[in-house]
């Protein structure tokens, strides 16, 4: 019997790729490494860190020896494109109670960047020893792309999977059976609205609806009819509402804000979605210096979780943010 984990059981570890010179990063540099180190110190007390650090990035690695000692950080020297380790890293099934990391092809967001080395880092990683049975799978599929209950229910949307890029010979009712069958979900949950401006991924479903435990769903809401999101939130939020549970309850529905983020006259595509969920009943929040609606999204959260909020307004400058370069890993060597 097969499962797909949801995000809340128990991790072994985190897997996260250091933002070097030769990445998309150089513009903002030391910004991001703090963030990115921020980030680290907030899980190094809860679990492994397994950090690919490019063999080239010779600052960076001194720059996390002169801030970092913890036997809880795991520094490999991999090559990586950037640092987007939720799409690129391993999804991890159960089965039998064995952890099975299956490796999915990463082809840069249906061929918008390269991905070159980043698409072999979960094979790196096994011939590396650090992680246990890697299977390759003959599908494009990104981590921030799909969420699941851990019960056998899995969360996505149309408008990532069925990009022309990825997998065009699919169907979604292909798709629908090939995804039940290799990650040994039961049942699919697709939503065909919502998007956010300046997204790279072609909505991925963790910028906009997340479980954060079997019967509740957070997800983006926008109030704001001169929003350019107003439509298609709202949509999605329909959409939500006519899901059910598997014992055929209507789930209940967190909403979180959406903040308006610019850089350089861009609107980002800042989600409190992006959260990352990690051991001892943690979440770290993205927030994005909206001091209204960041406290308006933790304390939405609160109830659920010890909310740490990380300040990710680097971070969404990729138009990416805290779930984005994050993978959580269920077993380790």
């Amino acid at each position: 019997m097969k499962t797909l984990p949801a995000e809340w059981e128990e991790q072994k570890a985190i897997l996260m790729a250091f933002p070097h010179k030769n990445s998309d990063w150089n513009e903002y540099l030391d910004e991001a490494r703090q963030t990115f180190l921020t980030i680290i110190q907030a899980i190094l007390p809860h679990e492994k860190v397994i950090l690919c650090v490019d063999p080239n990035d010779h600052e960076g690695l001194d720059f996390l020896h002169s801030h970092l000692s913890s036997s809880n950080l795991i520094i490999l020297r991999i090559p990586t494109n950037d640092t987007w380790a939720r799409d690129f890293g391993p999804i991890s099934i159960k089965k039998d109670s064995k952890i099975l990391h299956l490796d999915f092809g990463f082809n840069g967001w249906g061929l918008k960047f390269a991905s070159c080395f980043d698409n072999q880092v979960s094979s790196t990683l096994f011939q590396q020893k650090i992680l246990p049975n890697l299977l390759t799978q003959d599908l494009i599929l990104e981590g921030g792309s799909i969420d699941s209950d851990g019960m056998g229910t899995l969360l996505t949307n149309t408008q990532c999977l069925l990009e022309k890029n990825r997998n065009p010979f699919y169907t979604q009712e292909e798709l629908d059976t090939k995804l039940k069958d290799i990650l040994g979900v039961e049942r699919i949950l697709w939503l065909h609205h919502g998007y956010l401006a300046g997204d790279d991924t072609d909505s991925h479903i963790d910028t906009l609806a997340r479980f954060i435990n079997p019967n509740t769903i957070a997800y983006i809401a926008c109030n704001d009819k001169n929003d350019e999101h107003f439509t298609e939130l709202n949509k999605m939020q329909e959409e939500l509402k006519k899901l059910k549970t598997k014992e055929g309850k209507p789930y209940h529905l967190l909403p979180l804000p959406l903040p308006k983020v610019f850089f350089n006259k861009e609107r980002l595509p800042a989600s409190y979605a992006n959260f990352l969920l990690i051991n001892n009943k943690t979440l770290l929040l993205p927030i994005y210096n909206v001091p209204d609606l960041d406290l308006q999204a933790i304390n939405a959260l609160k109830p659920y979780y010890e909310v740490i909020p990380i300040d990710c307004s680097v971070l969404i400058r990729q138009h990416g943010s805290l779930h984005c370069v994050t993978m959580q890993l269920y077993d380790i060597l």
